[in-house]
């Protein structure tokens, strides 16, 4: 066992219940402090969820492990490049920020592997399927994909939405990082909004309170299952508005990238990949 390991025991003997590094970790990221970007309500989730699996997972807790222990929880057979380079990223900031207050002597993360992953690109929904969806979607579902397909949004940014954030003539979304933006609303949005009262847009039928984006994505998921297309998700919806919009606008990234409310147009261009591959492959089919 390590010294680290043997510290953590004595501390529980102590029985000082209010020693939470991971806890105080997270409320550094949220704080956004020494100029770190804050992270946002789904990533501080997201962050917390695989930190306190790894601390678990880990005999001695993830300050109390060595490199090759880390890696091999990390690395084991299943899990994908993708997500063991999350996993050693979000793990790296906290060990790094341990180190930087003092809960340890050594940064363990320093010799984990760097995983390159090429970047995810855009699976917009065939706007057939589209169209057969929307004429056979029900409630709640159907605005959420509209509000996808259609203005853009994250299912972060839908479960936000309030009835007083949509006008016939414009859309004010509420995004990652606390970001506010504004849309111009489609008519097909406009719509379904128009006659519904004020407070969340997307309100579970038991619950009767706001949606979580995960029960968002969760449910609209198992609806076009069984509309009978397994494997579609909402964000399809964003990835058709990101490429419909950069083909109608005239090829304008910038436009694109305000729009989808991304930081970097590096993100944006992925859009534009897919929508030259497409207008390449209408052209190989003359």
């Amino acid at each position: 066992m390590t010294a680290v390991a043997q510290d953590r025991e004595q501390e529980a003997i102590m029985d000082d219940t209010d020693i939470d590094p991971i806890r105080d970790y997270l409320q550094f990221r949220e704080d956004g402090a020494l100029g770190i970007r804050p992270l946002g309500e789904n990533s501080l989730e997201h962050y917390e969820t695989i930190l306190r699996r790894m601390d678990l997972g880990l005999q001695a807790g993830i300050l109390g492990s060595t490199t090759d222990e880390i890696r091999a929880w990390i690395c084991r057979p299943g899990r994908s490049a993708s997500t063991r380079s999350n996993y050693i990223a979000i793990v790296r900031g906290y060990v790094r920020w341990a180190v930087a207050e003092r809960w340890i002597d050594y940064d363990t993360t320093v010799r984990l592997p760097n995983i390159p992953t090429p970047p995810g690109r855009p699976k917009p929904w065939p706007e057939e399927a589209l169209a057969d969806i929307r004429a056979r979607a029900a409630a709640p579902w159907a605005l959420a994909i509209d509000l996808s397909s259609y203005g853009g949004l994250r299912c972060i940014e839908i479960s936000r939405l309030d009835r007083e954030h949509v006008t016939s003539r414009v859309t004010r979304l509420w995004g990652k990082g606390g970001k506010y933006r504004d849309v111009p609303t489609h008519p097909y949005i406009w719509e379904r909004v128009e006659s519904m009262p004020a407070g969340p847009l997307m309100v579970g039928a038991r619950t009767k309170m706001r949606m979580t984006p995960n029960s968002i994505s969760v449910g609209v998921r198992a609806h076009l299952k069984t509309l009978g297309y397994p494997g579609f998700h909402n964000h399809m919806g964003r990835h058709r508005f990101g490429t419909r919009a950069y083909q109608t606008s005239g090829h304008d990234i910038r436009a694109v990238q305000e729009l989808l409310g991304h930081s970097s147009i590096a993100t944006s261009q992925r859009y534009v990949d897919v929508a030259e591959g497409a207008l390449a492959s209408a052209v190989a089919g003359l």
